[in-house]
């Protein structure tokens, strides 16, 4: 129900749809003079629902819009039962590459497109990268620009819910076969979550809703009842490769290997998520990370890990959209 309630009200055109997922396209608002010749792809999580990153007229895609660039949102999962049922990381990585990456390449007729990964999204695109370089070192030019936000791809494995995830990982991991065609019931995936979500966002979600004429609190409740189904198999080896390895130190923890000095990184981390803990996403300045890059740039901001669901915070999303919008 929230899914087309949501993009509904927004701006979205129905870019790609089939049975697995959607791809929206935002498209630029600002004059055509202006526009962009690289569109950004925001590669959102599989764990939360996708309508969070446009449900208020404050968001990242608004800025990255006015800026000129056109949008494509990744919205991982449907309604129907066990829809991504069987499909691993690699399916989530190789489904981003041949339904986004390579057809905006050919579309927009330009050599790298930008991506925008906020939590596990940005896991996903990393692990893109990192596959297919293993096949050609030349694939990582296919990308010019890389904001990462709430990513556990970066620094050491202190994470939020690392407890809550590994438990789960430990408990499930000899179901791993028998269980692979399943999904995860997201509503389950929530309730897990729950605790990274500031009470400020879920203030303002109620206040939205009955903004729209949910008067009551049985209205309210009723466009929460909505679920859909993470893959078992997809979920299982994101906190394998995120959550639940084991890594020997700091150095061994950063998820980019390979060929990827033609790109410029940018690391957007919130010194209160409770989810991605900042020491599981900030890089040190002295390590080896920034100089993988043709540039790097971080910014530790005060705020949590759904800052992209509320208001505000219009300092943080406008300095990464000048960022993606400045020459280099």
């Amino acid at each position: 129900m929230l899914d087309s309630y949501f993009f509904a009200k927004s701006r979205a055109q129905a870019y790609y749809q089939d049975e697995n997922f959607n791809i929206w396209k935002f498209p630029a608002t600002t004059e055509k003079a202006r526009k962009q010749k690289r569109p950004i792809v925001l590669n959102y999580s599989i764990m939360t629902r996708a309508y969070g990153t446009c449900c208020n007229s404050d968001n990242f895609i608004d800025h990255f819009n006015r800026h000129g660039f056109d949008v494509y949102l990744m919205d991982w999962g449907k309604d129907t039962l066990f829809s991504l049922s069987g499909w691993t990381l690699d399916h989530l990585a190789d489904a981003l590459n041949e339904k986004a990456i390579m057809p905006l390449l050919e579309e927009y007729k330009v050599d790298s497109v930008n991506v925008f990964g906020i939590c596990i999204g940005g896991l996903i695109t990393s692990h893109l990268i990192n596959r297919k370089l293993k096949e050609d070192k030349r694939y990582a030019r296919n990308f010019h620009k890389i904001a990462f936000y709430g990513s556990p791809i970066l620094g050491a494995r202190d994470l939020g819910m690392a407890r809550s995830f590994k438990n789960f990982y430990r408990q499930m991991q000899p179901y791993r076969r028998p269980l692979h065609d399943t999904g995860i019931s997201l509503f389950a995936l929530d309730m897990c979550l729950a605790q990274g979500i500031s009470s400020a966002m879920l203030d303002w979600s109620w206040r939205q809703f009955k903004e729209e004429g949910a008067t009551t609190l049985s209205d309210m409740i009723e466009l929460t009842l909505d679920d859909r189904w993470v893959p078992f198999a997809a979920f299982m080896d994101i906190l394998e490769e995120a959550f639940a390895t084991s890594h020997g130190g700091d150095k061994e923890a950063f998820h980019f290997k390979g060929d990827v000095k033609n790109i410029h990184f940018f690391n957007l981390v919130g010194d209160s998520d409770m989810l991605v803990m900042p020491s599981a996403s900030i890089v040190e300045w002295g390590s080896e990370v920034p100089r993988q890059f043709a540039s790097f740039e971080q910014v530790i901001f005060p705020g949590g890990h759904f800052i992209f669901a509320q208001p505000g915070f219009v300092h943080v999303k406008e300095k990464l959209a000048t960022w993606f919008a400045e020459a280099v």
